[in-house]
């Protein structure tokens, strides 16, 4: 990420129309002056979108730079539209998968008749798009930077549903680790795993209402026919909303799986030591008959009185534990008559 002085810093310019394409990657302020000649200019930023730069793409697209701060500022990188009159800002996110979890990153666009300016962290989100702008019999190249924008857009949003997908393995993994075992750390588990839904819920819900804004209101930017694209781009995003709340709603599920799982083992471990003194409750009655210090018990004068009685012992334990485990109350499942 690059966060030297405009003059200093480059973008990718994307300028073309349904003939022609010409990409190069130039410093800032030459990628402006690229605005006007062709259908579409789209100048790529990578770095951070901070006033100095705000300052000249406001400049150049005749736009208040103070305004695009206030909105960037407020915004606090959660998904906006914003009409500046000759021009739409649009604050959108962007996942990135880091360490198996999912990182925010605010992507910022500006929109205007004839161009597209966007500043993000890295512009590797947009290479499905690029490749589509080097056909020149694509949509792209004949329409609009609306379209454009639109594209980039449903680019961006693809990546969220596979970062749900991930989110979901990781539930379905989570699961199988509950069941296998429980303990402190599940329950750490399921309380991160909550959290990791909840972020997704809160990056998902602005960048509705995002859509919803650009295929409802209308601006002079965006044409009547590139509304219909975002209204499709809405239907998306509430299909992903759908499946964000469905994990949602597997989160207290898992928690009632952790209590069942440890009231099972629970049970388990109460019915082990059930046992045991249920076989022992016999061995400590012939014990004790056998301990009484009465003068006239004849086996107590008996010259195999004491293997009999460890004999005794056995046959009574073994024939015990031989029921018990025809019961199946050994096992985890009992077995029926």
């Amino acid at each position: 990420m690059s966060d030297a002085p405009p003059a200093e810093r480059s973008a990718r310019l994307f300028s073309y129309d349904d003939k022609e394409l010409d990409k190069s990657e130039v410093a800032i302020e030459e990628a402006m002056n690229a605005i006007g000649r062709r259908k579409v200019a789209w100048i790529s930023i990578s770095g951070k979108a901070d006033h100095t730069l705000l300052e000249t793409i406001g400049g150049r697209a005749g736009v208040d730079p103070y305004e695009l701060a206030s909105v960037v500022e407020f915004s606090r990188g959660r998904a906006r539209v914003e009409d500046l009159g000759s021009a739409v800002f649009v604050i959108w996110s962007t996942p990135r998968k880091m360490d198996g979890d999912m990182e925010e990153h605010p992507a910022y666009f500006l929109l205007g008749p004839d161009y597209l300016i966007s500043v993000q962290d890295e512009d590797d989100h947009y290479e499905e798009v690029i490749e589509r702008l080097g056909n020149e019999r694509s949509r792209l190249r004949r329409s609009g930077p609306g379209f454009l924008l639109y594209a980039i857009l449903s680019s961006i949003t693809e990546e969220f549903f596979d970062r749900v997908e991930d989110l979901s393995d990781a539930i379905s993994r989570l699961e199988d680790s509950i069941m296998d075992r429980s303990g402190r750390s599940a329950l750490s588990e399921i309380g991160h795993m909550r959290d990791r839904v909840a972020s997704m819920w809160k990056a998902v819900r602005p960048l509705r209402e995002a859509a919803g804004a650009l295929s409802e209101r209308q601006n002079s930017v965006v044409r009547a026919g590139e509304r219909m694209y975002f209204a499709e781009l809405l239907s998306i995003l509430d299909l992903l909303l759908h499946e964000v709340d469905s994990l949602n709603q597997i989160v207290p599920q898992l928690i009632d799986l952790y209590e069942n799982n440890t009231s099972r083992q629970l049970n388990q471990i109460v019915k082990v030591l059930t046992v045991f003194s249920v076989v022992f409750t016999p061995l400590t009655l012939i014990a004790a008959i056998y301990g009484m210090n009465f003068e006239h018990m004849p086996e107590l004068e008996h010259d195999l009185g004491y293997p009999l009685a460890l004999m005794l012992m056995f046959l009574v334990s073994a024939s015990m534990l031989l029921y018990f485990y025809r019961k199946g109350w050994l096992s985890s499942e009992e077995k029926r008559d």
